[in-house]
């Protein structure tokens, strides 16, 4: 499979640099750096604007606050932090790099234990996500994702799982690279005494086990609730409503520089 196949929101955080023999995938703090970075550039630009307008010691004021900021910003951009798949060494590891120097590997584990789960996404239950050691990645569309499930499958030869057909039970998938086609196999339970008692012919169940056994599954089941209602997707995610007001802090404290600055 090649890298040109793979679906664009796949794209997105997977470079082509390195393949086949390496992949590096961002992860949570990667992204945080990014954020930050990002909200960094609202006072720098105010700064900088302030420097350009502004005369004498309140010219002066926002030229040593634009120097000040510049360092921590560029250094926020240049820092990145990835999980990478090393098929040459059969391992896996979180590295910190920042301008070509690369820091201390850790999370240091063979690359066969990485975990590839697909599975519904965590907000949103008609789209889908591929979950890759302890990082996600939201994908979307069904097919988008088991492709890329079977592009990492394929690559580093890793054990693909799903917990979508049969939630939350996980079952194994396989792939066929000559047809594309993806199949599942139900992972065994170790602990299935009940299947092992359902399978003894009939004729060693008395007639008084098999009354005490009905009566014993008629109280279970009025002890269980019975809960057959269909997911329904909320209107309104908790989540997705908060990620709104992660700027606010940082605007509020904005505002309350600019306030104080203004009155000296």
């Amino acid at each position: 499979m090649e890298y040109s196949q793979l679906p664009k929101q796949a794209q997105r955080f997977i470079k082509p640099a390195g393949l086949p023999d390496k992949v590096r995938l961002p992860t949570k703090y990667h992204y945080i750096f990014r954020g930050f970075a990002i909200l960094g550039l609202l006072p720098l630009s105010a700064s900088v604007l302030m420097a350009l307008t502004l005369s004498g010691a309140e010219q002066t004021f926002y030229q040593v606050v634009t120097c000040l900021l510049c360092p921590p910003l560029l250094l926020l951009v240049f820092l990145k932090h990835h999980l990478i798949l090393d098929n040459q060494t059969q391992q896996r590891f979180v590295q910190l790099t920042i301008l070509g120097y690369h820091g201390k590997k850790s999370h240091l584990a063979p690359l066969q234990s990485t975990e590839l789960l697909l599975r519904h996404n965590s907000h949103n239950r008609s789209q889908f996500e591929l979950k890759l050691h302890d990082i996600v990645y939201p994908i979307g569309d069904l097919a988008d994702t088991k492709l890329l499930a079977m592009f990492f499958a394929n690559l580093f030869k890793l054990t693909a799982k799903e917990q979508i057909s049969d939630f939350p039970h996980i079952h194994q998938l396989t792939f066929d690279s000559a047809t594309g086609s993806v199949s599942r196999e139900k992972i065994p339970n170790t602990s299935n005494k009940q299947a092992q008692v359902e399978s003894k012919p009939c004729a060693e169940v008395t007639l008084s086990q098999a009354r005490h056994s009905l009566d014993s599954n008629q109280n279970n089941q009025s002890a269980v609730p019975i809960n057959s209602a269909p997911f329904i997707e909320p209107l309104l995610q908790p989540k997705l409503v908060i990620r709104i007001f992660y700027p606010l802090p940082f605007l509020m404290v904005f505002g309350f520089i600019m306030k104080y600055v203004g009155s000296l």
